[in-house]
């Protein structure tokens, strides 16, 4: 049973047949899920920039254990090193102003009070065309009703309405 495993998941070939890249791919696909789960929804939900680092690394990681280039199983606890990893920095985060603010971010005002911030948009490459997107998005039509406009830390741009 043992050797029919081990054919399988090719860990002793040079080179790898399709058979066992399939086997692998189903592994890490299972593996990968768990991994996730791990890690918290959160971090493929929101997409900070802590967040991306996540979502390409363990990509990164896992796609080594299908092709074969890496040893399997030390890739595979590589990649739930990386998953602990985030989730250990999301509970830092959560409990540290410090941590947060270095691994999320602050959101940046782009607009207030009637005036647009120009030092932001052009620092973050944001045009006038993305403002305005945003605010037809939220059924606006001019700055007459906006109170506030920031650039969030998962890169959207989030309108905050007057009151009326």
């Amino acid at each position: 049973m043992l050797l029919l495993q081990i054919d399988l998941l090719g860990l002793d070939a040079k080179d790898l047949e399709w058979y066992q890249m399939f086997t692998r791919a189903f592994i890490v696909f299972v593996t990968a899920i768990a991994f996730i789960r791990i890690a918290g929804m959160r971090s493929f939900g929101t997409q900070s920039a802590f967040d991306v680092v996540l979502s390409i690394t363990l990509g990164a990681i896992l796609s080594r254990c299908i092709t074969g280039h890496y040893p399997f199983f030390p890739t595979l606890a590589t990649a739930l090193f990386v998953a602990l990893l985030h989730r250990i920095f999301a509970w830092l985060s959560f409990s540290s102003k410090i941590i947060n603010k270095l691994t999320e971010g602050e959101p940046i005002i782009l607009y207030r009070a009637g005036k647009k911030n120009e030092k932001n948009l052009a620092r973050h490459s944001i045009p006038e065309k993305d403002l305005m997107q945003a605010l037809h998005e939220e059924n606006i039509d001019s700055y007459e009703n906006v109170k506030a406009i920031w650039f969030e830390t998962d890169g959207k741009i989030s309108i905050v309405k007057k009151d009326n």
